[in-house]
Order: C-alpha cells, then sequence, then structure tokens
C-alpha cells in the first residue's frame, strides 16, 4: 500500500481537549479513527478515548493483516464501544443525565476500497482527484436535528451554518439511547483521492474550504493550515479542532509515506482483546481522570 498519513488535534478555546483521534496500519490494512467527547456531558474526553482505544485495539486483533468483513467489523466495534462506555458509567455511578458520550467517525482501507462507519456529526469526507482534477466529493450525513430539518426542507443549507440547535445529534455512542450506526457501502481509491475525518470544532467554522484547502495542498501543510483557519473563523470560543486525512496512492510531494510505521508485520499472530482487558483498559482511564459519584468533573 501506498498512502500519507497527518493528523492534529487542538483544544481551540476550551478549559479541555475532548476529542481524540489514532490510526493504525498492517502491511494492508489501515484504521482511522475520530471521537468528539459530547462537552454537554460530564466525562465526554473519557468516552471519547474508550472509543479510541477500543476501535484500535479491536482492529489489532482482527485485522491478520486484512480485516475478513470490513462493514461488519465496524457495525460490531461501534456497538461494543457504545457497550463499554454504559458499562464505565454503571461502574462509576454516574447519573444518566451526565453519562459519558461521544461521537465517533471510523474508516477501514483495504484492497484500494475504503468502508467507513460513524454515529453523530463527525464527518468523513472522500475526496476525488486532488487540486484542480478534484472531481467530486462524498461526506457522511450528519445525525443531528439540524440536518433532519434540511433533509426535509424546513431549514436551508444557510440557515443550517447558525443555527442554536446546530450540535443536537440524535445518535452518539454511550447513554441510554441504542446508537444509530450507519455504515457505508465500499468506495474504490484512485491514486490521489482524499479521506478526511474530522469533528464539527473543523468542519463547522471551514464549511467548503475544508474540501479545497485538503485538495489544493500536501497534507503535512495543508492539515495544521486547515486548523489554524478554523481557529480564527471561530474566534475566542473555538471548540476543540481536530483532523485526520489521508492521501491514498501518489504521495504528497517532498512527503515519506508512512504505510508500514505501526505496522504490523505479515503472518504476526495478534493476542486477542479480552473484556478482561476491557475493564482494566477503564479502570486505567478511571484512574487517570477523576470523578465522583455525582457525575461532576474533579
Amino acid at each position: 500500500m501506498n498512502y500519507t498519513i497527518a493528523q492534529e488535534s487542538r483544544i481551540g478555546g476550551r478549559e479541555i481537549n475532548q476529542d481524540r483521534v489514532a490510526w493504525l496500519a498492517t502491511a494492508d490494512a489501515v484504521l482511522m479513527v475520530v471521537a468528539d467527547g459530547m462537552g454537554g456531558h460530564m466525562h465526554g474526553e473519557v468516552a471519547a478515548q474508550i472509543a479510541v482505544d477500543s476501535m484500535i485495539g479491536r482492529f489489532r486483533d482482527e485485522a491478520k493483516t486484512l480485516l475478513a468483513d470490513p462493514p461488519r467489523f465496524l457495525a460490531a466495534t461501534l456497538n461494543r464501544v457504545h457497550q463499554t462506555i454504559v458499562r464505565y458509567a454503571a461502574e462509576c455511578r454516574i447519573p444518566s443525565h451526565a453519562a459519558p458520550r461521544t461521537t465517533c467517525i471510523v474508516c477501514v482501507v483495504q484492497n484500494g476500497q475504503a468502508w467507513w462507519a460513524h454515529a453523530g456529526d463527525s464527518r468523513l469526507y472522500l475526496i476525488h482527484g486532488s487540486g484542480s482534477g478534484a472531481s467530486g466529493v462524498v461526506r457522511t450525513r450528519d445525525h443531528s436535528l439540524v440536518q433532519q430539518m434540511v433533509d426535509d426542507g424546513s431549514l436551508s443549507r444557510a440557515e443550517a451554518a447558525n443555527h442554536p440547535w446546530r450540535n443536537r445529534v440524535f445518535s452518539c455512542l454511550g447513554g441510554d439511547a441504542p446508537p444509530h450506526i450507519e455504515v457505508s457501502p465500499a468506495m474504490s481509491l484512485q491514486d490521489g483521492d482524499l479521506i478526511a475525518l474530522c469533528t464539527d470544532g473543523t468542519w463547522s467554522p471551514l464549511g467548503e474550504t475544508l474540501v479545497s484547502g485538503l485538495a489544493s495542498a500536501p497534507l503535512k501543510s495543508s492539515v495544521p493550515g486547515l486548523l489554524d483557519a478554523a481557529e480564527r473563523a471561530a474566534g475566542p470560543g473555538a471548540d476543540n479542532l481536530t483532523l485526520i486525512a489521508m492521501r491514498w496512492g501518489a504521495p504528497d510531494p517532498d512527503t515519506v509515506t508512512r504505510d508500514m510505521l505501526l505496522a504490523v508485520p505479515p503472518g504476526r499472530a495478534l493476542a486477542p482483546i479480552t473484556d478482561e482487558e476491557i475493564d482494566l483498559a477503564v479502570a486505567e482511564i478511571r484512574r487517570r481522570i477523576p470523578f465522583n459519584p455525582d457525575g461532576a468533573s474533579s
């Protein structure tokens, strides 16, 4: 495989960064994941950390060196993440109104194809071609009340950009309601295609300039540059900002491809991730991030 990946996450104007981002590769497959802990709920950063840790752990377990069934992996693992966050909240005796929640977008690339799944309003963009040759954009549909209003014609896209309900999502990981998880069909990739995953703190202030900015410059400069632009546009109250992007096939100019970084050597057997190990991970997160039984941050 031949590809380039760049990522960055920033705190913006908030007290803490509740976003999480990670990627992991074998010799034949790549996983990218972004989670946005929901700031209206206590322990959002914990929910996001559980999401990223669980996705990476299951990928490490199952990708040997390919995933047997990427859509099944995505749906099953996101549901498992939801259950793990719910278990964490129960063990910590966090009341339901303050239960940790997170949005999540995750993408798998293998055999020249991409699949993705999401819950909430963190987005994926697939940009075919690059620069002046960019030929089309596919993006995820937000699981939000404002997106539903746009879909039914009661709100324009321009009105949606500044609507007071724009951050209200109807699907997330964690909380009382089972998540609505949307899994994409397989999408074939061509040399030069771009895949970007980001939180709403990145896409909301940028609008369509996110796509044009990614398509017109090497990732090592476009990713931090776009976060600079998003912070400026959002002002002092900027949300957390996170962006990870992959250029498939043709490498960026003057950029070393990273197709073997964090890779699992071909043929290496990986130990399964057990429920006991998840429990230990939850206990470690509880140790690192203090809490009290009422669910208030310490």
